[in-house]
């Protein structure tokens, strides 16, 4: 898997079964999403703990399109 496709083509790959693609969504906007949390809250726990589950909705709703 290319880490240079959009990320609707990740997303896509994701849905049909490709969990490399979920891997290089993370990748690609873990720090900038991370940073606009802790920017928020100015705690690292809390920030980390907001992180993983804004990727479990993400996550979760990817999955919810399947069905």
């Amino acid at each position: 898997m290319n880490a240079s496709y959009s990320d609707s083509i990740l997303v896509s790959n994701y849905i049909n079964g490709n969990e490399k693609a979920l891997e290089i969504l993370v990748t690609r906007h873990k720090t900038r999403l991370y940073n606009f949390i802790y920017s928020k809250v100015y705690n690292v726990d809390l920030s980390e703990d907001l992180f993983q589950d804004t990727f479990i909705k993400v996550i979760k709703k990817f999955k919810k399109t399947v069905l």
